[in-house]
């Protein structure tokens, strides 16, 4: 008994970025004096290639969001083509039509200015944009300035660089055990590159988005895939002196990955510390690898 009590002592301060006993709810929030309902979600490309196994996944992510009804969605993966109707960059648009304002940067536009990139919808003006580009890099981070009745926020969307897993790098750690043979070797080798370079490259992505929320001329919210977890440099680098929304207003376990490895929290939204947050959720939804997030944020001082 004393080993595990002492591995949870030991770790005690860092429990709360993973699971929460009691978060901080409002049953009416028509009673906040400027309350912003900001969701995340990694949408996976909407699900193109049917990863989920899930018929008609698409039209389903649409229906969802449109249920909860954020103010402001952040997509990461957010992707547009040509050769399925429901994924026109026309046909998306049209389904989310309550939201009037968008900020889109694909990261190679192709043709019909359809790709694959970074997404904010608002209902609220966005008065100005701006992308973050990391050097050798499929990843990106964006910023929207945004006029929520009189109140100017700056709304980051990122996604930090993945360690690009396969499936046969899956496969690997699923059939390890004490006596490994040269394949568990080799597949181990390669892992530990792949896990090497990915961290090395959040960390340098990190570092220079902590810089632009610093130099935000406007309070910030700041949402997205950041591909590590609570206890990583790259959580502290980016959290800085802003507030997590999930420790703020969370309940329960907050692991946000849906895939083969353990459920890690690697999604987030921080928000500048004048505000208050209210009713974090979590949707264990499965129509992409990633469970989506919401928070309500009050931006009354």
């Amino acid at each position: 008994m004393a080993i595990p009590l002492l591995s949870v002592l030991i770790s005690w301060g860092h429990m709360a970025n993973s699971f929460q006993f009691k978060g901080r709810n409002i049953n009416d929030e028509s009673t906040l004096q400027k309350p912003l309902r900001v969701m995340s979600y990694n949408t996976r490309m909407f699900d193109y290639y049917n990863h989920s196994g899930i018929d008609g996944a698409p039209d389903e992510v649409f229906k969802f969001i449109l249920q909860q009804n954020p103010d402001v969605v952040c997509f990461q993966e957010y992707f547009t083509s040509l050769k399925k109707s429901e994924y026109t960059p026309t046909q998306i648009i049209a389904r989310f039509r309550q939201y009037g304002y968008r900020h889109i940067e694909y990261l190679k536009p192709r043709t019909g200015n359809t790709g694959y990139g970074l997404a904010t919808f608002s209902k609220y003006p966005i008065t100005n944009t701006g992308a973050i580009r990391f050097e050798k890099s499929n990843n990106q981070a964006i910023y929207s300035d945004i006029d929520v009745n009189g109140t100017k926020v700056r709304v980051f969307n990122n996604h930090l660089e993945s360690i690009g897993f396969k499936d046969g790098d899956l496969s690997v750690l699923d059939t390890l055990d004490f006596r490994m043979n040269e394949y568990q070797r080799r597949g181990l080798r390669n892992i530990s590159q792949k896990l090497t370079r990915a961290f090395a490259m959040r960390s340098n992505q990190a570092e220079a988005l902590a810089r632009h929320i610093t130099n935000s001329p406007y309070p910030v919210i700041v949402c997205g895939d950041f591909n590590d977890t609570p206890v990583s440099y790259v959580y502290r680098t980016m959290r800085g002196s802003m507030k997590d929304a999930f420790r703020e207003a969370g309940v329960g376990f907050g692991g946000t990955y849906n895939g083969r490895l353990p459920s890690f929290r690697i999604d987030y939204i921080f928000y500048s510390p004048q505000f208050q947050a209210y009713n974090f959720k979590r949707f264990p939804i499965k129509y992409s690898d990633h469970f989506p997030i919401m928070v309500t944020i009050d931006l009354k001082n």
